[in-house]
């Protein structure tokens, strides 16, 4: 094949994958041997997206995987009709303070939304969205690579997710927030 149809190859497989892929990845899949040539199909894509001044852009995530996706502008505008894992709205309450809190401790996050979050944080393991590793007497919490696939997040940077996540606890689960304070400040001692 020749360099156009290459490159509507490698545009196909990172759409229909609708996940980063590496070039490994992407070249097993395609029949495409030479990685130097694979990288340079993607970085021709990405600059046409680019210069097109599309919604859509090609962009490198976790090391060395690259995504098709809507530009950040674009998908805040465009969220609610993304298709979404299947997760009931308590779990995803439990998912966005794992984000926010994270690294975070089961014990915390259990005091905050209740016992029911057990079974939400076994489910969101299960889906591989959230680690938890054992830690003292309880587990310690946080999102996961696949998490920052997921939800469009360049890599699993706490900080970014955090920052992002702000917004949405803030606005949402006010009364957690203040329930959060107010344990920080009982255990630094102040009343």
């Amino acid at each position: 094949m020749g360099l156009i149809e290459d490159k509507a190859l490698v545009e196909a497989a990172l759409f229909v994958a609708g996940r980063p892929l590496s070039v490994k990845e992407l070249s097993k899949a395609l029949g495409i041997k030479s990685l130097d040539y694979l990288e340079k199909l993607i970085e021709l894509l990405a600059a046409e997206y680019a210069e097109r001044k599309s919604a859509i852009e090609i962009v490198r995530v976790l090391g060395d995987k690259y995504v098709l996706q809507l530009k950040q502008d674009y998908s805040q505008r465009v969220v609610h009709l993304m298709p979404r894992p299947d997760l009931r709205t308590g779990e995803l309450k439990t998912l966005a303070l794992i984000a926010y809190l994270q690294p975070v401790e089961q014990s915390k996050i259990i005091k905050l939304r209740g016992s029911q979050a057990y079974e939400h944080i076994k489910h969101l393991v299960s889906m591989g969205l959230i680690y938890a590793e054992p830690h003292e007497r309880t587990k310690l919490l946080g999102t996961t690579p696949k998490f920052a696939e997921l939800y469009g997040f360049p890599e699993n940077d706490p900080i970014i997710i955090k920052e992002s996540f702000k917004k949405v606890i803030h606005a949402e689960y006010a009364d957690l927030i203040e329930k959060i304070e107010r344990d920080k400040l009982g255990e630094k001692g102040i009343e």
